[in-house]
């Protein structure tokens, strides 16, 4: 009994699960070899051996060993390390859709399947009125049963049924227990998912794309939402600074005025 509150006492769960932070872990681990190596050669083999065990089990437990360990984590390692192990950035559907040739347009496919087309009133492009009116009529269908919605977006060579799960606010897709994608939230899934339905009739090339291509063309659909698929709130574009366990991302960021829900993010680039 006592060892179990002991346990608990250290436990720390806002850098464990779910919120861990595996640069962190990753530093934090490193630093545990690297003392127990040490104190093996300089005391005895064993005792590096209980060092490692503690501090094995103190990262586990704790999420880290070393105090101010995300603070030491932004320094040490470079950007692109933190964004490869990155859990809280921006999510799968929102990267830039190219090909393998490089050739990818989404803003074109848009076009050519008639859900933008020019601005009547200024140079510009703008959602066409029929294909908004369509891709809304979708979006309750979508909310009622997203296991079912998540399917249309998956290409015919998908064998395996897939899932919807929930991670706080953002929504997963799985396939055979590996995650596929993910949207920053439900109302996110939603338009994609309703876009996917709309997107099946309008755009002549969407059985031959391949599940890349179609969630990151329906991610470039929903830059044109101007209403919540969820609550119907208008949606609001601008700046914000979003943090992760070890890092701070300047992003463009959507969010629904109504329920708070996040459309899209994206980094905004480096000049």
């Amino acid at each position: 009994m006592q060892a179990r509150r002991a346990v608990a006492a250290l436990r720390r769960p806002e850098y464990t699960g779910e919120n861990r932070c595996f640069p962190c872990t990753v530093l934090n681990l490193a630093l545990v070899v690297a003392g127990s190596v040490g104190l093996g050669a300089w005391l005895a083999f064993p005792v590096g051996v209980v060092a490692g065990i503690l501090g094995g089990a103190m990262v586990y437990v704790r999420g880290y060993l070393i105090p101010g360990t995300p603070a030491l984590t932004q320094r040490l390692l470079p950007d692109d390390v933190l964004a490869y192990f990155e859990h809280g950035g921006p999510t799968t559907g929102d990267a830039a859709p190219v090909d393998e040739h490089g050739t990818f347009d989404p803003e074109a496919v848009l076009l050519d399947s008639g859900a933008l087309t020019p601005c009547p009133d200024r140079d510009d492009l703008c959602l066409d009125s029929l294909f908004r009116t369509e891709w809304r009529s979708e979006m309750a269908a979508a909310a009622d049963d997203v296991d079912a919605a998540v399917q249309h977006l998956l290409p015919p060579s998908f064998d395996e049924p897939a899932t919807v799960e929930y991670r706080g606010e953002a929504v997963v897709g799985r396939v055979d227990d590996a995650t596929v994608a993910e949207w920053p939230s439900r109302a996110a899934f939603v338009a994609d998912a309703a876009g996917a339905v709309v997107l099946a009739d309008a755009d002549a090339g969407w059985v031959d794309r391949g599940f890349t291509e179609r969630t990151r063309l329906l991610a470039g659909l929903r830059l044109w939402l101007d209403r919540c698929s969820v609550c119907d709130g208008h949606v609001q574009l601008g700046e914000e600074t979003v943090e992760s366990c070890c890092r701070s991302v300047e992003v463009v960021a959507a969010s629904c005025t109504g329920c708070g829900a996040r459309i899209f993010e994206a980094p905004i680039p480096e000049e």
